[in-house]
């Protein structure tokens, strides 16, 4: 037993989320997501507004439809054209630990030892960048999830 108390430990753990085949239609008629659909009153307008369909820039290849001021019910209805893919991956949770040996302690004073760093929603990956794509929201007006990092120490004595 006591040369199990000499061993050290290095731990590493990670924990993956996702989903796959998921889509969620974005803006819609309520949600004050076209830039000027509600007259500047309410609502953000996005970096992107000028990605959007004009007579001098016919393309279909564009974020938005025609744009009005104002209210425009063609523009939000619900369509393929607002159909996004949610798909994503997340680094949920990641930890790596270290137990110091036995030996390396001061073994009449410290009986272990531990120091760490944890991270919970690091990195995701997903084709869809407005907001967060687990959001169940159709215009990104949520609370993010939260990212965090911890750094500890556990001793025993």
């Amino acid at each position: 037993s006591s040369a199990a108390s000499d061993v050290y430990k290095r731990q590493f753990n990670v924990f993956f989320q996702g989903n796959g085949k998921t889509h969620r239609f974005i803006g819609g008629v309520a949600s004050n997501f076209l830039p000027g659909s509600s007259q500047g009153a309410m609502g953000n307008v996005l970096t992107n507004y000028n990605d959007r369909w004009t007579p001098e820039n016919p393309s279909e290849d564009v974020f938005y439809p025609r744009l009005s001021y104002g209210a425009n019910t063609n523009n939000s209805q619900n369509s393929t054209w607002w159909l996004r893919n949610m798909s994503m991956l997340r680094l949920k949770n990641i930890e790596v630990g270290y137990s110091f040996s036995k030996k390396t302690l001061l073994p009449n004073f410290i009986q272990s030892a531990r120091i760490f760093i944890a991270g919970s929603n690091l990195l995701q990956f997903s084709k869809f960048k407005m907001w967060d794509p687990e959001l169940d929201t159709p215009n990104g007006q949520c609370y993010p999830i939260t990212k965090s990092v911890s750094l500890g120490l556990n001793v025993s004595f």
